[in-house]
């Protein structure tokens, strides 16, 4: 069947595929049109034909819209029986119809060689650009990633490393590393560390101020402490530029805070410096794939990854390609923060709550190795309630639950756990009373009456300061936090907005030029200057006079670059939420859209919002987005599992 016969079939451009279907996006259309292309024989005689396509047409429109909002498949249990594409405005007139896709039986019976369609068998054993495997559609790469990925982590899951099996010298390692005694609490760092020595894959999740890095490095140090020769090939990695100068900003802290208590030896054996995982890799300029891959191992021994929930599935899966068979990886994130911008949910798929508790094995090997009967504990029979004949358990996963910045009582640590809890009037009425008034502030949707104040307090002083230091000092404690980019209430509004009450200050004489304290964030990859898409920098006047963009390091030093030099960039005194995973600030605005209709909001996104805030938190919104924020939730299709 030809290009004009399947064109025939369903819409005649894809401006008439826009009348009929809203939000559908170019790719969508030409996506759908090219694979029912590739899939049909030209043979085909079934009567049935021509209804048959125009299912399977609109159910490849929704596997690329699927694709577009990150999921990795599309279960057709999600659109089956539906109407996609529908709409009508305020006023009840449609004005997009949608396709009808019939019952799941239906479409089920096309993928499984039924009704005549036998030339339409796409399993997961044919080399077709479309796979069909458990009653999901996936574009085939995002299949075999998925495939990939799990087999990897499978396969460390069951690697027994010998020279970790003496669980007396385990024992006595983590006695001297948590000599204090803990009493009726469970000490999940301890617990997490014990865990993490005898496996070669293993997951440390919990919300801000938990202790992860803090519990990680006495991880490194147990598993130097434990190699006769105190050395071990160890990489630290994190997804963007920012999130790995956080990394090692902290671990510099907690190695400075441990001296004294752990060996010197040891202390300085535990690596500082960062990278971004792209840049592990070794990024071809001009080309996808990397220098270290499955042919080009990296030498490793030990693998820290941090703010996992930022890493998308084909960034996970070559990673692990590249990994020695031997290599202990250790993960790190919030499983309660937004996923990944592209596609995949890899940390919230393998950290996956309610935890599924501990086999029996494991246990008795934590209890021996921690001296501690802590299975005895009303805190952990609550979080662990498995049937004892399960055998779905998740021994590789600790979950930290007690928060040194958010102790409770705060404002912000209670918001932050109302909100991930889905409730919606409780959390309202958190930031609408004053009990809290020290940590949270109700901002009203009028921006202009609150926002000349917190330029005033935060933006204008950069412009006095005496060193580009400095004025990244500023700079790091107050963040404008945006839902959306565009629109009323997004960043390039609020951003011209600050820009426009710098300027009325005679603090900018052209808003349209690059001018001194300009706060700048890079929007793409630029592998030869080592910036990348998040990267945040100041315009400052170098000392031979020019200005110039400077960027912080992980190495304390600035770097220097030319504006000409540049990859594509924008200002950045407000940003997305999403963009801001990885950072933190003393004082965030996070300001949201003003209706409730937008399919961005969910409780994930106003979580990571809120956890960007270390001491104050303001909101601008109103009652009804809150409501329908914090009540939708982020669920992305996903076949991703581990066993």
């Amino acid at each position: 069947m030809n290009n004009r016969a399947i064109s025939d079939h369903f819409y005649s451009s894809f401006n008439q595929a826009q009348k009929n279907i809203v939000d559908i996006m170019p790719i969508d259309y030409f996506f759908a049109k090219e694979i029912c292309i590739a899939l049909v024989k030209p043979e085909h005689k079934s009567p049935n034909i021509d209804d048959q396509l125009q299912v399977l047409f609109h159910l490849f429109i929704c596997l690329s819209k699927s694709l577009r909002e990150g999921h990795s498949c599309l279960p057709l249990c999600s659109v089956a029986n539906q109407r996609i594409g529908f709409h009508s405005d305020e006023q009840g007139l449609v004005t997009h119809h949608g396709f009808n896709i019939p019952n799941f039986e239906v479409i089920d019976s096309y993928f499984n060689g039924f009704n005549d369609v036998n030339n339409l068998n796409i399993s997961a054993q044919d080399n077709t650009l479309i796979v069909y495997h458990r009653q999901s559609l996936y574009l085939r790469r995002y299949f075999e990633f998925e495939c990939e990925l799990s087999r990897y982590i499978s396969d460390k899951l069951i690697i027994t490393q010998l020279t970790l099996t003496d669980h007396e010298q385990i024992k006595r390692c983590i006695t001297s590393l948590f000599p204090e005694q803990t009493g009726k609490e469970v000490d999940w760092q301890k617990i997490a560390v014990a865990n993490a020595i005898n496996k070669n894959f293993s997951i440390i999740a919990g919300g801000p101020g938990t202790g992860k890095t803090y519990t990680v490095v006495k991880l490194l140090a147990a598993l130097l402490m434990l190699k006769k020769e105190n050395t071990l090939r160890i990489a630290l990695v994190a997804p963007t530029g920012k999130a790995a100068m956080r990394l090692s900003e902290s671990i510099v802290n907690a190695v400075t805070g441990f001296r004294g208590q752990i060996t010197e030896q040891i202390l300085d054996a535990i690596p500082t410096g960062t990278q971004t995982i792209h840049r592990l890799l070794g990024v071809i300029p001009n080309n996808p794939n990397f220098r270290h891959h499955q042919d080009n191992k990296l030498s490793l021994d030990v693998l820290l990854i941090d703010e996992v929930s930022m890493v998308d599935l084909a960034l996970m899966t070559r990673l692990f390609r590249a990994l020695p068979k031997y290599c202990k990886v250790i993960m790190l994130g919030d499983a309660d923060q937004l996923p990944s911008v592209a596609v995949g949910s890899v940390l919230a798929d393998i950290a996956a709550r309610p935890h599924l508790g501990y086999s029996q094995g494991n246990l008795s090997y934590l209890t021996e190795v921690t001296s501690d009967n802590f299975i005895k504990k009303s805190e952990f029979k609550s979080l662990f309630k498995v049937n004892k004949e399960s055998t779905n358990f998740a021994d590789q996963l600790v979950f930290l639950t007690k928060s040194r910045r958010f102790d409770g009582q705060g404002g912000i640590g209670l918001l932050a756990q109302s909100v991930i809890a889905g409730n919606s009037k409780s959390s309202w009425q958190l930031l609408t009373n004053n009990n809290h008034n020290e940590q949270l502030t109700l901002l009203n949707q009028d921006i202009d009456q609150w926002l000349a104040q917190l330029v005033k307090q935060y933006f204008q002083p950069m412009f006095t300061c005496l060193s580009v230091t400095d004025a990244f000092n500023l700079l790091g404690k107050f963040r404008l936090l945006c839902a959306t980019r565009l629109g009323e209430f997004g960043v390039e509004t609020l951003n011209d907005k600050v820009k426009g009450l710098l300027q009325a200050n005679g603090l900018i004489e052209d808003i349209k030029s690059l001018y001194q304290a300009q706060p700048i964030m890079i929007n793409e990859n630029d592998y030869r200057l080592g910036l990348f898409n998040g990267d945040i920098g100041i315009i400052w006047r170098h000392e031979s006079g020019h200005l110039m963009a400077v960027f912080e390091s992980s190495t304390e030093e600035l770097k220097w670059v030319m504006p000409s030099r540049l990859p594509k960039f924008s200002t950045v005194y407000a940003m997305t939420i999403h963009k801001t995973q990885g950072s933190e600030f003393d004082h965030v605005a996070m300001v949201l859209p003003k209706k409730s209709d937008n399919r961005l909001l969910s409780r994930e996104l106003l979580y990571t919002g809120i956890t960007r805030a270390k001491s104050h938190l303001s909101v601008s919104s109103n009652s009804n987005v809150w409501q329908h924020g914090v009540e939708g939730q982020v669920n992305r299709y996903s076949g991703l599992k581990i066993s």
